[in-house]
C-alpha cells in the first residue's frame, strides 16, 4: 500500500512538473508571439510612417512654392538642402530642429543624384533630373526607406499625352507610317494614363517596342470588335495591361516589377501619380496612373512673370465654349461671359449691298500676343506684341521678359514666329487661342504654351475682311467680292466690258486686302483664280504682303514682294498657291498686270476673265509644347460655314518642309500638323468630324526644353535601405 502510495505521490509530481513546464512553454510562447505581433505592429507603423514622408517629399518636389529667383517646387526643402527635415505628416508642418519630440517622421532630399548601381535616365552617368529621397520613422527609426524619383516633365515626350481613359475613340488608321493619312504618323510617342478601346470595325497596328515605339499605355487594350488590332505585329491578349519604357526595350513586359534596379512598374503596382484634372489633387499610388499630372500653380507664374507688362491681371477675360461654339450666342449672358462683341461676319466691313459672306470671324475677348522674329519698334532686337482688350498695345523686347514667362489671369489669344535662339512659356489661368501659324524660326527656339483651361484652335481668321486700294492705279472692279470664304462671287481688275490697250500698253490694277489683324504663315492661296491670258493678252501677278495698318500707298515701300512680275518677256504666272518665308502680315497687295503683245495694233481685252473668288492664309503648323490641365483640344466651330468644307481641309498644306526649324507650306493633302506635344485630361482625337489633324514628333523640344515648366517629379523605385 505505501508502495502504491510513493508511487502515485511521483506520478503526480512528475505530471505537475509535466504541466508546469508545458504552461511555462505556453505562456512564453504566448509572450514571445505576441511581442512579435507588437514588434511587427510598430514594424507596420514604422513603414507607413517613413512612407509617408517619401510621399511627402514627393507632393512636395511637385507642388512646393519655391523661393526667389526659380520658384522651382523641385528646390525643396531649400536649395543644397540635404539636412533631415522632421515632419508633424498631420499638421504638414516640417522642423529643422532635432530635438523636437512630437514627429512621426523625418526626410531628406538629395537633387541630381542617385545611390551607386541605380540609374533611371539613359544615361548611367547622368543625374540630373534624379533624386533619392531618404525617409525613418519617429522615434523609434526602426524602418529607414530609400526612393528613387526622377522629373520628367511629360510635355516634351509625347505627341500627345493623354490622362484619361480612351473608349472607343481610336478610330480605323489612327497610327501610321511618316507621310500616311494617320493622325499619329511615324516613330510620334503617345502616352495614355487609362484603359484604351478601339473603334469597332477599326483596324490599327500599334507599335509599343524597339525604335519605332508610338504608344505608351498604362492600362488595359482591349480589342474587343476591333477587326484587326495588331500590337508589335502579334494578336494582343484582350484585356491586358501594356507597359513599353522607350528607354529600355528590356522591360516591355508589365511583369517585370524589380525596385531593386529602380523600375516600379507592373499591373498591380504602377507609379504613384497627383491627379488634377478633377480640379481637387488627388493622389493615386500604385493605381492605373502613372505620372504626377502637371499642375499649372498661379502663384508660382505671378512670380515668375515678373518683367513689365509680363504679369497680365485679365480675370474677367474668359471665354465660354458655349459661346466659340456658336456665334448666336454671341452677347447671350446664358453662354457667353461678357457683352462684348467676338463674333463678326467677313463681310461686314463693305458698304456694297451686294456683298453677302456666309463666313465669320471670331475675336475672342483676350490679351493677344504676336511672337515677332524682327525689331518692330527700332529698339535694337526682337520684340513680341501685346495688344490689350483695350486697344492698348505694348512692344516686349524678349530680353525684357524676366524669367522668360509671359502670364495671364484669364484668355490668352496667340501667333506668330519666335525667334532663333528665343525660348518662351506663356501661361493663362484660362484658354489659350491659336489664331494663326504658330513657328519656331529655327530648332535653337522653343515654346510652351500652357492653359489651366482649354487650348483653342480659332481657324476663323484666315479670309479677307475689308478691300482698299491706296496706290495710284485703278481698283480691281468688286473688290469686297473677295472677302470671306468662297461663295462663287469674283473680283476681276475691271468689269465685263472691253477695254482698249494701245500696241504693247501695260496696265496694272491693283487690290489691297486686310486681313482683320495680324496673322502668320508662308502661303497665299487665292481660291478659284482663272487666268485670261490668251492671244494677244498677256497677264501676270505681283503680290506684296504689309504688317502695319493703313499700308503705304507705293508697292516698294511695302514689306515684302511674295511673287514678282516676271523680268524680260512677259510671263503668265496668276497662281492659286504664292510660297515664300513665312512672316508675320496683315495687308496683302495684289498688282494684276496686263499687257497687249501686239506691236502695231490696238487691241480690245474682257479683264473681267482674270479673277477669283477669296483669299486665304491657312492655317497649317503649329510648332510648340502645349498643356491644357484641366481640358483638352478645342476648336473654335461656330464660324456659319460648312466648316468641313472650308476650315481645316482643303487648306493646301500638307506637311510642311522643316527649314533649318522654320516650317514652310509643303505638299496639298489639307491637314493641320503638330510639331511640339499635347498634354489633356481628355481625347479629343482629330476633333469630331474633322479628320485633318496629324501629330509629328519633335525631338528638339526635349532637347532644347521651353523655361520653367511644371514639374513631374514621379517614384521610380522604393526599397528599405
Amino acid at each position: 500500500m505505501k508502495n502504491n502510495q510513493g508511487t502515485a505521490i511521483i506520478l503526480s509530481l512528475v505530471i505537475v512538473s509535466v504541466l508546469f513546464i508545458l504552461t511555462s512553454f505556453l505562456v512564453r510562447k504566448v509572450l514571445t508571439n505576441t511581442t512579435m505581433v507588437e514588434k511587427i505592429g510598430e514594424e507596420q507603423e514604422s513603414y507607413a510612417l517613413a512612407k509617408q514622408g517619401i510621399l511627402y517629399a514627393l507632393d512636395q518636389l511637385n507642388t512646393w512654392d519655391g523661393t526667389d529667383p526659380k520658384y522651382d517646387p523641385t528646390d525643396w526643402p531649400g536649395t543644397g538642402n540635404k539636412n533631415w527635415i522632421q515632419l508633424d505628416l498631420d499638421n504638414k508642418d516640417e522642423d529643422n530642429d532635432v530635438t523636437t519630440g512630437d514627429k512621426e517622421c523625418r526626410v531628406r532630399v538629395d537633387k541630381d543624384d542617385l545611390p551607386l548601381n541605380v540609374f533611371v535616365s539613359p544615361d548611367p552617368n547622368d543625374d540630373s533630373n534624379s533624386f533619392t529621397i531618404e525617409s525613418q520613422d519617429l522615434p523609434k527609426k526602426l524602418v529607414p526607406l530609400q526612393a528613387t524619383a526622377e522629373n520628367t516633365s511629360p510635355l516634351l515626350d509625347y505627341v500627345r499625352f493623354i490622362n484619361s481613359d480612351t473608349d472607343i475613340v481610336f478610330e480605323d488608321n489612327t497610327f501610321g507610317p511618316t507621310g500616311s493619312g494617320s493622325l499619329i504618323q511615324g516613330d510620334a510617342p503617345l502616352c495614355v494614363l487609362g484603359k484604351v478601346t478601339w473603334q469597332n470595325g477599326s483596324s490599327n497596328n500599334l507599335i509599343l517596342s524597339g525604335s519605332d515605339s508610338k504608344a505608351i499605355i498604362y492600362g488595359k487594350i482591349s480589342n474587343e470588335g476591333v477587326n484587326s488590332l495588331r500590337i508589335n505585329g502579334a494578336n494582343p491578349d484582350n484585356k491586358y495591361y501594356y507597359f513599353f519604357d522607350p528607354n529600355d526595350p528590356s522591360y516591355d513586359d508589365p511583369a517585370a516589377f524589380d525596385t531593386v534596379e529602380g523600375h516600379y512598374f507592373s499591373s498591380a503596382h504602377l507609379p504613384s501619380c497627383y491627379d488634377y484634372s478633377s480640379g481637387t489633387p488627388t493622389f493615386h499610388y500604385g493605381g492605373t496612373q502613372v505620372t504626377f499630372w502637371p499642375e499649372i500653380k498661379k502663384s508660382r507664374y505671378q512670380n515668375l512673370a515678373s518683367g513689365v507688362n509680363c504679369y497680365l491681371s485679365n480675370l474677367d477675360e474668359i471665354n465660354l465654349e458655349t459661346e466659340w461654339s456658336d456665334l448666336t450666342n454671341d452677347n447671350d449672358l446664358d453662354y457667353d461671359n461678357d457683352t462684348d462683341d467676338e463674333w463678326f461676319n467677313d463681310g461686314e466691313g463693305s458698304t456694297d449691298p451686294s456683298v453677302v459672306t456666309t463666313s465669320h470671324h471670331y475675336y475672342p475677348y483676350a490679351v493677344r500676343l504676336v511672337l515677332n522674329n524682327i525689331d518692330t519698334d527700332a529698339s535694337g532686337s526682337e520684340d513680341l506684341s501685346e495688344y490689350l482688350s483695350g486697344g492698348t498695345l505694348n512692344t516686349i523686347d524678349y530680353s525684357d521678359i524676366t524669367n522668360n514667362i509671359i502670364y495671364a489671369e484669364g484668355d490668352i489669344s496667340m501667333s506668330g514666329i519666335i525667334p532663333i535662339g528665343k525660348k518662351l512659356t506663356i501661361v493663362s489661368g484660362g484658354n489659350i487661342f491659336i489664331d494663326s501659324n504658330l513657328l519656331k524660326e529655327a530648332d535653337s527656339a522653343s515654346l510652351a504654351l500652357l492653359a489651366k483651361q482649354d487650348i483653342v484652335l480659332n481657324p476663323t481668321l484666315r479670309y479677307g475682311v475689308a478691300s482698299g486700294n491706296t496706290s495710284t492705279n485703278p481698283w480691281w472692279y468688286n473688290p469686297d467680292y473677295s472677302l470671306g470664304n468662297r461663295d462663287t462671287m469674283y473680283t476681276s481688275p475691271t468689269e465685263s466690258v472691253l477695254t482698249s490697250f494701245a500696241p504693247e500698253e501695260t496696265k496694272i490694277y491693283t487690290l489691297d486686302i486686310d486681313m482683320g489683324r495680324l496673322v502668320t504663315g508662308g502661303r497665299i492661296v487665292l481660291w478659284n483664280y482663272e487666268d485670261a491670258d490668251g492671244g494677244q493678252l498677256e497677264t501676270s501677278l505681283q503680290v506684296w504682303v504689309h504688317r502695319d495698318d493703313p499700308p503705304p500707298a507705293y508697292s516698294s515701300n511695302w514689306d515684302l514682294e511674295v511673287l514678282q512680275f516676271p523680268d524680260g518677256d512677259h510671263i503668265s504666272s496668276p497662281s492659286r498657291s504664292i510660297d515664300f518665308t513665312p512672316r508675320t502680315f496683315r495687308w496683302i497687295r495684289l498688282n494684276l498686270q496686263a499687257h497687249n503683245k501686239h506691236e502695231t495694233q490696238t487691241q480690245e481685252f474682257d479683264l473681267s476673265e482674270e479673277r477669283f473668288d477669296a483669299v486665304e492664309i491657312p492655317l497649317y503648323g503649329i510648332d510648340a509644347a502645349l498643356c491644357a490641365e484641366e481640358g483638352s483640344l478645342k476648336v473654335v466651330t461656330g464660324g456659319g460655314v460648312n466648316q468641313e468644307d472650308t476650315i481645316l481641309p482643303n487648306n493646301d498644306a500638307y506637311e510642311p518642309l522643316d527649314a533649318g526649324g522654320l516650317k514652310t507650306p509643303g505638299g496639298t493633302n489639307g491637314r493641320l500638323f503638330f510639331w511640339g506635344t499635347l498634354a489633356e485630361t481628355e481625347w479629343t482625337g482629330s476633333v469630331s468630324g474633322w479628320d485633318y489633324l496629324a501629330y509629328v514628333y519633335d525631338p528638339n523640344l526635349s532637347s532644347n526644353p521651353p523655361p520653367s515648366l511644371p514639374p513631374s517629379v514621379n517614384l521610380v523605385s522604393l526599397k528599405r535601405k
